[in-house]
């Protein structure tokens, strides 16, 4: 469709890499996609992969680094459309 702009999708890979990589295609895309230059799109089973790897890995003092309100807040402010 015309002046629709290209749409992507995103795996758990592609958002762990555009997170935390900073020189990454897939921070590239995430920074495009928050200037409406592109849409990204992931499924729902992508944020529980992202979720669980957050939650199991990322620990200070046996403790997760973020909490789960954090962790919903990321969610809402990443340029990603979860389906």
């Amino acid at each position: 469709m015309k002046g629709q702009a290209p749409a992507y999708w995103f795996d758990a890979t592609s958002l762990v890499r555009g997170l935390f990589d900073s020189k990454s295609d897939e921070h590239s895309l995430l920074q495009l996609s928050s200037c409406n230059v592109i849409e990204l799109h992931a499924t729902k089973k992508t944020w529980n992969s992202f979720l669980w790897l957050m939650m199991n890995h990322l620990k200070q003092g046996g403790t997760p680094t973020m909490s789960g309100k954090e962790l919903g807040e990321l969610r809402r402010r990443l340029p990603i459309e979860f389906h």
